[in-house]
């Protein structure tokens, strides 16, 4: 890691629940997962890692060696949207292995998948089924009751900015390709350790797309009207960090500059943990860009992150009218940060998703099929943040912002 960025250790979110949930920033792994299985007296260890990562650097071959005889057994690879095949076989690796701690390294597939198993596996037998798994599911709201705590302790390193890693419900896609939320407020993960060099590794489409996940969380907090003053200061603070980070990021990439690379990085992990405040802390809920970006995964199978990517700018032009002070506030920090001139937050967010090269409609995406586009609408209505009890009345409401991002 770059001896320019501080290492800090701070308790995870400012809330009872994560007393003794630790995070650190600008960590070095190949040392804080040592000393963290030291200190827990860890003594079989199941290891959950990135494909692409272990196949393109050395960061998983030096930390098998440096755990040695702790490691009881691995798992490489999870499908997008964390498949329930992939969340039982780790929970099954935790059983059969007898495992006292599971570490993670990936994105928010791979954190939720790890999430996801821990707490099924402290919830349901061992051996569990994915029917099993679905009858925990409340298919009106597409979420769980709270489900017991994790037995293992949890380590994860992110390698994406979708933000997962802080958040204790974790969701994951069943065979019928619905998002499904798991998980209980209080189970979290008990370390996560955000390494800038882990996570320069991650494909730049993986790692600017799933800032515009984050920069999404931030402005669903702010355009909320049930937020409030609190949950908006850390929104507004995170989008600021993110701004400026995924610009530095894209900057270094493009100049090679390592330095502004790294220190990009560090701040937008930083700006990641500040976008999800408002809900973890404040319990202010996701709206329907998150809503319809869930289904829009699960269902045509699109990048989390990019769904954003294509929904928050349609979102914001459709809702404009009932949340014009939490959209001037994002139109703000846009102009401010990024030195623009924009009149409408819908257009400052387009014009970023332009910026940073990733696609910003269902075209874009190859979704065309006018099934696909219903099937997404109906899913979304029951999903964990969509439907009436959120800020979507009807489907029809749903069709018309999906037509705007075609």
């Amino acid at each position: 890691m770059s001896s320019i960025l501080e290492k800090r250790r701070t308790q995870q979110l400012p809330i009872d629940w994560s007393t003794g949930h630790d995070a650190i920033f600008n960590s070095t792994i190949l040392t804080d997962i040592p000393a963290a299985l030291a200190s827990w007296s860890s003594k079989r260890v199941i290891l959950v890692y990135s494909k692409t990562l272990d196949a393109q650097t050395s960061h998983i071959k030096n930390l098998i060696t440096a755990l040695g005889p702790l490691v009881a057994g691995t798992k490489s690879g999870v499908g997008a949207h964390s498949p329930y095949a992939d969340v039982i076989a780790i929970a099954h690796l935790l059983s059969s292995k007898n495992a006292d701690t599971l570490i993670c390294i990936g994105s928010s597939s791979y954190s939720d998948a790890c999430k996801n198993a821990a707490s099924l596996h402290a919830t349901l037998p061992a051996g569990f089924t994915e029917d099993d798994m679905e009858a925990l599911v409340d298919k009106d709201a597409g979420i769980t009751a709270p489900m017991q705590n994790p037995t293992v302790k949890v380590i994860l390193v992110p390698t994406s900015l979708s933000a997962s890693e802080w958040n204790p419900i974790s969701s994951a896609t069943n065979k019928d390709r619905k998002k499904q939320h798991f998980g209980t407020w209080t189970g979290g993960a008990d370390l996560l350790l955000l390494d800038p060099e882990v996570a320069s590794t991650a494909p730049e489409v993986l790692w600017l797309s799933s800032g515009v996940r984050a920069v999404d969380h931030c402005v669903e907090t702010i355009c909320n009207p049930d937020s409030n003053d609190e949950a908006n200061g850390h929104a507004e603070r995170g989008l600021r960090e993110l701004l400026k980070g995924l610009r530095e990021y894209k900057e270094g990439k493009d100049g090679k500059d390592r330095g502004e690379l790294l220190k990009g990085i560090s701040e937008c992990q930083a700006g990641a943990r500040e976008a999800m405040i408002g809900l973890l802390v404040y319990r202010i809920p996701m709206g329907p860009s998150h809503a319809i970006g869930h289904q829009l995964g699960s269902v045509a199978g699109v990048m989390h992150g990019v769904t954003s990517c294509v929904m928050l700018a349609p979102v914001l032009r459709y809702t404009k009218g009932r949340n014009p002070k939490g959209q001037g506030r994002v139109l703000r920090v846009f102009n401010e940060v990024l030195g623009w001139q924009e009149k409408e937050a819908a257009d400052a967010v387009a014009n970023f998703v332009k910026l940073v090269g990733l696609p910003g409609s269902l075209k874009d995406v190859g979704v065309t099929e006018e099934k696909d586009v219903r099937l997404i609408a109906d899913k979304t209505m029951t999903d964990a943040w969509g439907g009436k009890k959120r800020q979507l009345e009807t489907v029809e409401e749903v069709m018309a912002i999906l037509n705007m991002a075609r």
